[in-house]
């Protein structure tokens, strides 16, 4: 779960059985440790809001080695606070089942800890590596008669296991292993202190008692608005940081070979955009503006807008969004792509020239073009028209048209097109035009 942003994780753990089987353990710990990865939230903002990560966890596979491939390191490593809890089964070594029933009689649990396999192991650093966990002031929780109250319910049968503290809590929070106390802060956002660890000993419904940890934990929080308030201070400030943000927001500057493309039959017209901007990257992408059809005076009616890339099924436009590396050139292929004309028919008669796919169509296209660092875009419009009935008239508006002036200022008609062959016709043309 997450807490002001911290990470704190909850395993709840069942290693192997047996007094002999410290070793699997041991194996058991570092499993789990190496191999747990929690689902990613597909939302990171509504998951933050909501204060809590995911509940599906899933182990790795053994052969990924346990190793994140994209942090290099296990997950649990990178939470804030880790508290692992449950059977994980350490027994008490050299002692006799007798002996135990005599020290936990007289409450002498400093000495039973001295054989605590657990304890043992932590200190030769073999589990629970960079864990803590509380001073022991209870009976050991294993191995009881069930419904039995009091600790004369061991196990008394044949076996006579040996009672052991099978079940622990034990943590770590952001502060060093060998740091025992710590100021809460954000070179150590997470501080937390044991207020209570006991066993239940009243409890008589299983063969273990359970135990209990209460944790008092502070947790360092960062005030946004303060943050956001401090950071654009620094930045208004370093005039170094401001120059090269300013940078980053600015559009790279394009240029596009035409507004204006007229199609016929199968054509096929290159429209090329090329970016002047000598170190930045550009962004494109091209929708559809709108789709008209052509009158017999080969005016085009108003555009109807069309949502999406919204192209029209007799056009192709490929690619329709890409990038240009700086200084160079991207072509982008518009052709008529058919398909079958749908007719009207009226007692048994087609009627083609009732139905709009039968005439002159023209629709506008908008180039947007962004920087990869900022979500402003420039646009460039071009207008493509295609003539089925073949006349080949002027693609222009009626003055008295709202939207005439601004369109009709960036036309170039299809007579003022270039035989590029070439990218590098296209450049040494854009050079002569700056030449005196």
């Amino acid at each position: 779960m997450r807490v002001y942003g911290r990470v704190m994780c909850f395993v709840n753990c069942h290693f192997a059985a047996h007094l002999e089987a410290v070793n699997r353990r041991n194996a058991d710990f570092d499993h789990v440790y190496r191999t747990m990865i929690f689902s990613r939230p597909s939302n990171i903002i509504n998951a933050a809001a909501a204060g809590v990560s995911s509940a599906v966890q899933v182990l790795r596979a053994t052969s990924a080695m346990g190793i994140n491939p994209v942090e290099g390191m296990p997950e649990l490593s990178e939470a804030d606070m880790v508290v692992f809890l449950g059977d994980f089964n350490y027994r008490l070594d050299g002692i006799s089942y007798d002996e135990a029933r005599d020290f936990v009689s007289q409450r002498c649990f400093d000495w039973l800890r001295e054989r605590d396999q657990l304890r043992a192991e932590m200190r030769a650093g073999n589990v629970f590596q960079g864990m803590r966990e509380a001073a022991i002031k209870f009976p050991p929780t294993y191995k009881f008669e069930r419904h039995q109250a009091g600790l004369g319910g061991y196990d008394s049968g044949e076996k006579k296991r040996i009672p052991a503290w099978c079940d622990r809590i034990l943590y770590r929070d952001s502060r060093s292993a060998s740091a025992s106390a710590s100021t809460c802060g954000l070179d150590c956002p997470v501080v937390s202190s044991i207020l209570q660890y006991e066993g239940c000993m009243d409890v008589t419904d299983s063969d273990h008692k359970p135990v209990r940890c209460i944790f008092s934990v502070e947790v360092a929080r960062v005030d946004e608005s303060v943050r956001r308030q401090v950071f654009g201070e620094i930045i208004r400030s370093n005039e170094k940081i401001k120059h090269l943000l300013e940078e980053l927001d600015k559009v790279p500057e394009t240029i596009v070979s035409t507004n204006n493309i007229i199609l016929q039959n199968q054509d096929i017209s290159i429209l090329r955009i090329t970016n002047k901007c000598k170190k930045d990257r550009a962004l494109y992408e091209i929708s559809c503006e709108g789709l008209s059809t052509i009158k017999e005076n080969g005016q085009a009616l108003d555009h109807r807008p069309r949502g999406s890339y919204g192209f029209p099924r007799w056009l192709e436009v490929n690619p329709a969004a890409g990038i240009i590396e700086a200084d160079h050139i991207t072509e982008i292929s518009i052709r008529n792509e058919e398909y079958q004309t749908l007719e009207e028919f009226v007692d048994g008669v087609p009627q083609n020239f009732w139905c709009e796919d039968a005439r002159d169509k023209e629709v506008m296209l908008v180039v947007k073009v962004r920087g990869s660092c900022t979500p402003e875009a420039k646009c460039h419009r071009i207008r493509v028209r295609y003539s089925i009935t073949g006349k080949l008239t002027p693609m222009t508006r009626k003055d008295n048209h709202p939207n005439a002036n601004p369109v009709q200022a960036n036309l170039l008609h299809r007579a003022d097109f270039y035989p590029f062959s070439g990218s590098y016709d296209v450049v040494d043309h854009l050079r002569n035009l700056h030449s005196p």
